[in-house]
């Protein structure tokens, strides 16, 4: 969700379009892809182990690399029944994911959605034992599960 393909957003001259080249004179510009601004809520209730945690940090590192490298568009939000702090991403191993008691990842949604910067992608790591949302959120949702053993 975050680095799929699509069609471009917005005209830049930064880069100019491959038709240029039939044109002569004239320099078009290209269509490129604003990359997606995602908010990753972890489920850090009492069900979800040390080492699910510390998968969670792994995929917001690889989350972090799909959109270019760019942290600045990548939040983290711990939850579990009470949705935490919505922590701009600097380095995975910085953000605090605390919690332990049940799980209501509603309010991890709700907290993401009232964010200043309106996620395009909300990227949701949980064990699945939890309350979800009566409606569908406005953005792309991707919904990750531990594996249970």
């Amino acid at each position: 969700a975050a680095s799929g393909s699509g069609a471009g957003e917005d005209y830049t001259y930064g880069r100019p379009a491959r038709r240029s080249a039939g044109v002569p004179g004239a320099v078009l510009p290209s269509l490129r892809r604003r990359p997606p601004r995602v908010c990753v809520v972890i489920d850090t209730s009492g069900s979800v182990s040390d080492a699910e945690l510390g998968s969670a940090l792994l995929e917001v590192a690889a989350i972090s690399r799909a959109v270019g490298g760019r942290r600045d568009l990548v939040t983290v939000v711990p939850c579990d029944a009470a949705a935490r702090i919505a922590h701009p991403l600097c380095r995975a191993e910085g953000i605090p994911l605390v919690g332990g008691g049940g799980t209501d990842l509603r309010t991890g949604f709700a907290k993401a959605l009232r964010s200043a910067a309106r996620p395009d992608v909300i990227v949701v790591l949980t064990d699945g034992q939890t309350p979800w949302p009566t409606t569908r959120p406005p953005c792309r949702t991707v919904v990750g599960l531990f594996a249970r053993q």
